[in-house]
């Protein structure tokens, strides 16, 4: 197995997301027209980026320095990032100070530096499916029933809090 472009990890850090559940974090986003998305961590193939694209959105993605960069220019960002830099992706997202919306591992509402982020920065506003999400492998099969809950969380939004939704990813 290769390493991935953007962790250099030798293990596979892809995890696709469906339709179903990009449409409804593009819901929670809410993002406004005309406007640039960064897609960082997404492809082409991606359906964030091709929703996006649909919708009339001007899409940034296949961004592979978003962890060292900070000069990118956008209005929001939307992403399933690699959970294993889930931190520093957090950090970059509070850093940029735009409305972004990640797919994250429900864990990634604990920890020490989170909390720190947290603090720092804000909380962000969760959305807990009751449901875990289905993800896809990079050649379009289902895997395997993910092993952990995965979250939307907005950061850098007017909204705070938690909500627990009925949505079946």
């Amino acid at each position: 197995m290769a390493n991935n472009n953007i962790t250099r990890n030798i293990y596979s850090d892809e995890w696709y997301t469906d339709q179903k559940t990009v449409d409804f974090g593009l819901e929670l986003l809410q993002p406004q027209r005309p406007a640039w998305i960064m897609c960082p961590f997404d492809s082409y193939k991606s359906l964030y980026v091709q929703t996006l694209l649909a919708k009339g959105f001007n899409v940034i993605y296949g961004i592979t320095d978003f962890l060292e960069n900070d000069l990118y220019e956008f209005d929001y960002l939307i992403t399933n990032p690699p959970f294993s830099v889930k931190d520093q992706v957090i950090e970059q997202v509070y850093k940029y100070g735009k409305p972004s919306l990640l797919m994250l591992p429900l864990d990634s509402l604990g920890g020490v530096k989170r909390a720190s982020l947290y603090a720092k920065y804000g909380y962000p506003f969760v959305t807990i499916p009751t449901r875990r999400v289905a993800y896809y492998d990079e050649n379009a099969s289902l895997r395997k029933g993910a092993a952990f809950h995965s979250v939307y969380s907005l950061f850098n939004a007017e909204k705070t809090g938690i909500q627990w939704e009925q949505f079946n990813g």
